[in-house]
């Protein structure tokens, strides 16, 4: 693609966000105004085109000059649980002029926090996680949670047992307004946390990867309680660094180790380290918190994968992965032979017997697996009946025609061109300078 950008300097000069100190209360409700504001304002204006927006999505650079080495409080507001506090450690480093890697850490003990708990510091901040972290470097976002009152819940399904857990959309929606304000670079992004923050930090790759790079999970159950729809398969999408301790008096290791040997069949990028003689909260966890720049400086957001593999049970919500979409899903249909259930069995360290798993109790699901190569989409579907494939000229040359073949027949061939509004809109909704999809492709399965 070839911009042209002389139609948009004024208008990010125009736009640019105010410097004011962090101590305006309404400052993170302003950058997200802002920014909605100026992409509006290009969307508009008729004299840019598709190419332009491309470039100025990509190079996007309107931040709010912020002191570093501090932690602020903020507020997401919710359509469904309304104002979500979270806090913002900013490191001493920080440069609004240049990326920085962003950690969305889930604290544990989800049962014992209440939003309220946000302003205690007695409360909050006794982390050995935090404590450690935010001294490498890295811009935290910690989101307090609120089970007994908001429903609220990384760890928890507290809504209808048969629908998703909408918390993780909120974690996914609060992480990508904070890039309004920070410039967070969008192929660094990971999330980390340990017992119900390690679950939590899970539940985002299977249910929404899109921004993360990779996760972290110290003692992890590798479920969302009483959820029916926690495909842990979809965890193939994002690399995992799996952390468990052998004397876990809350998580059985050997619950982990069975679904880590099931996980390692069909994921590569699955890492799993055992410490012998460590308890659920222990030592282990001083040995391996300064170990995070490792895994952090090593693993990069993989945008446009070749290969995808998704499973849900509904297109309501947590329904895509990358340059997939599933928009129509009808689970009745019969299985492909590829797609059989993932379930697994719980044990009792008591009894020392294993025994059917609640949590693993899962509804049928429908999964769709593909891959991208020379500008053709290859799709295979069980339960699936329509699919959305988003179009970037990252994977595919725009100059030739797409084709997309579904179960070895071919669904879609024509060339696709660079939409603006459609570019503007994913913008809009992600703020994600790198995943810029400039169209997409919705075709039926037959």
């Amino acid at each position: 693609m070839k911009p042209n950008l002389s139609q948009l300097i004024i208008f990010i000069l125009f736009f640019a966000f105010s410097s004011a100190s962090f101590a305006q209360e309404n400052i993170f409700e302003k950058s997200i105004s802002n920014a909605v504001k100026t992409i509006d304002q290009v969307q508009a204006n008729d004299k840019i085109n598709a190419d332009s927006a491309f470039k100025f999505i990509n190079h996007w650079n309107n931040y709010t000059d912020v002191k570093g080495g501090k932690d602020y409080v903020f507020y997401y507001t919710d359509s469904l649980f309304g104002k979500v506090p979270f806090r913002v450690f900013v490191p001493a480093n920080y440069n609004n002029k240049h990326k920085s890697a962003c950690i969305l850490l889930l604290h544990g003990a989800v049962g014992r926090m209440t939003f309220a708990d946000i302003d205690s510091l007695d409360k909050f901040n006794d982390d050995i996680l935090f404590n450690i972290i935010s001294k490498q470097g890295y811009i935290v976002i910690r989101p307090v949670a609120d089970e007994r009152t908001k429903k609220f819940s990384w760890v928890v399904n507290t809504f209808d047992r048969e629908a998703a857990n909408p918390v993780y959309n909120t974690l996914n929606k609060l992480t990508t307004s904070v890039k309004t304000m920070l410039n967070i670079d969008d192929n660094k992004v990971f999330a980390v946390g340990h017992s119900d923050g390690s679950d939590g930090s899970v539940g985002l790759a299977v249910y929404t990867p899109n921004q993360f790079a990779g996760i972290i999970a110290y003692n992890s159950m590798l479920n969302n309680t009483f959820a029916r729809d926690f495909y842990i398969r979809n965890i193939v999408n994002t690399p995992l660094y799996l952390v468990h301790s052998e004397l876990d008096d809350l998580r059985p290791v050997q619950e982990t180790r069975l679904i880590v040997e099931a996980l390692r069949k069909i994921d590569r990028q699955l890492a799993y380290k055992e410490y012998a003689g460590y308890q659920h909260y222990d030592k282990h966890l001083d040995k391996e918190l300064p170990l995070i720049p490792r895994f952090v400086d090593s693993v990069n957001r993989k945008t446009f994968k070749d290969s995808i593999y998704w499973e849900l049970n509904s297109t309501n919500i947590y329904n895509s992965c990358s340059w997939l979409k599933v928009t129509g899903v009808d689970t009745e249909l019969p299985a492909a032979p590829w797609h059989k259930p993932f379930n697994f069995k719980s044990y009792n360290k008591h009894t020392k017997d294993w025994y059917p798993f609640q949590y693993y109790n899962l509804n049928k699901s429908a999964a769709i697996k593909g891959t991208v190569a020379n500008n053709i989409f290859y799709i295979r579907t069980s339960g699936i009946t329509k699919v959305e494939i988003l179009i970037s000229p990252r994977i595919v040359d725009l100059k030739k025609p797409v084709i997309i073949n579904i179960n070895g027949k071919q669904a879609f061939s024509g060339r696709v061109t660079a939409d603006k509004t459609f570019m503007l809109q994913g913008f809009k909704s992600n703020f994600d300078r790198e995943a810029i999809w400039v169209n997409s492709i919705k075709v039926n399965v037959e």
